[in-house]
């Protein structure tokens, strides 16, 4: 498999309450490439972006629980299960 880029994660990893993303049609295009791929690779993606935040410190179980507790309200259960597993598998890598 390809090794893929973090570049996404690492543009905007850092954002505090004074920053300004560099640009809509930046994060409109990074929105369009993730459109094409399978869900395959946007699990890969998904893995991977997470693998590197976690060597750089950035990226903890905290977090994560943190992100579910805040989505969890506006997801079906269908969808809550799914993140519930997501959240698992990320916890264990």
């Amino acid at each position: 498999m390809k090794k893929k880029s973090a570049g996404f994660y690492r543009g905007y990893s850092n954002v505090n309450a004074g920053a300004t993303f560099s640009g809509e049609d930046e994060i409109a295009k990074k929105v369009e490439s993730y459109s094409s791929m399978s869900q395959e690779e946007l699990l890969d993606e998904l893995f991977f972006t997470a693998a590197e935040a976690r060597r750089k410190g950035e990226l903890s179980d905290e977090k994560l629980i943190g992100f579910y507790n805040t989505v969890k309200g506006m997801l079906d259960e269908k969808q809550r299960a799914k993140l519930e597993t997501l959240i698992r598998a990320l916890k264990e890598k």
